[in-house]
């Protein structure tokens, strides 16, 4: 069911499908979760239950727990005195969090990872960034999961167990994803991006540990730049 929310959220489609075997309340979370995160839905936009119900054409029940679990997860918060919810800004702060983790994590565990990576690896690593430059296919995998599974790749043959869960709940977070879009709609380098990933997969080709460190670190610290400058023109903007 494609529903298009008005009123307090104008403009926005959901589709929730009633017969989701995970149940109603979390195809409500999903594309709500979605919407927050690619900014459909902008920071300080506010979130009525009832409202919400109403317009879905369903019960309070779902449509509560979804926010509920928004809520636990920091996407919204209680609105302090009109109720509902607000949804959360996106501030520098997680931006440069995400980042000095990766800096800290994932740089050493690709220098680590240097020299096991296959061909077979190696040719997918080149498939993804090829696809990341092109997404030509509307059904395929967006930018973001290619971005994901690209790095995940990079760092795969790390042998420390924990690093590598910690770098993919990095990746699963909803500040992650929110990132990436803001990116996304503000200007992009994408063309430096491409080559700085082919710079990665040379290195870690050729097998110089040295060499995919610094390409990894080099690519991490510009994205970070990057991402702190969109966010503080959104902070600006939104005051």
């Amino acid at each position: 069911m494609s529903v298009s929310i008005s009123n307090e959220v104008p403009g926005l489609d959901l589709v929730i499908d009633e017969a989701s075997p995970e149940g109603l309340a979390a195809s409500v979370y999903r594309e709500l979760r979605a919407a927050i995160c690619d900014f459909r839905l902008e920071p300080k936009q506010r979130l009525v239950q009832n409202n919400l119900a109403d317009q879905l054409g369903i019960s309070r029940t779902p449509v509560r727990d979804a926010l509920m679990r928004l809520a636990a997860e920091g996407l919204v918060h209680p609105a302090p005195q009109r109720g509902g919810y607000l949804v959360s800004e996106f501030t520098a702060r997680e931006v440069l969090d995400i980042y000095d983790v990766r800096l800290a994590l994932e740089v050493s565990a690709a220098a680590q990872a240097t020299g096991r990576h296959g061909l077979v690896e190696v040719a997918r690593l080149r498939e993804l960034n090829e696809a990341i430059a092109n997404p030509s296919n509307p059904d395929g995998p967006s930018t973001f999961e290619l971005n994901r599974e690209f790095h995940a790749l990079v760092v795969s043959r790390s042998d420390n167990v924990i690093v590598l869960k910690v770098l993919a709940e990095l990746w699963s977070m909803p500040s992650a994803l929110r990132m990436y879009n803001l990116q996304m709609i503000e200007e992009h380098d994408a063309d430096s991006m491409i080559a700085e990933h082919e710079e990665i997969i040379a290195a870690l080709e050729q097998g110089d540990s040295g060499r995919v460190e610094e390409a990894v670190r080099t690519h991490i610290e510009k994205a970070r730049a990057e991402a702190v400058q969109h966010v503080d023109r959104a902070e600006k903007t939104s005051v």
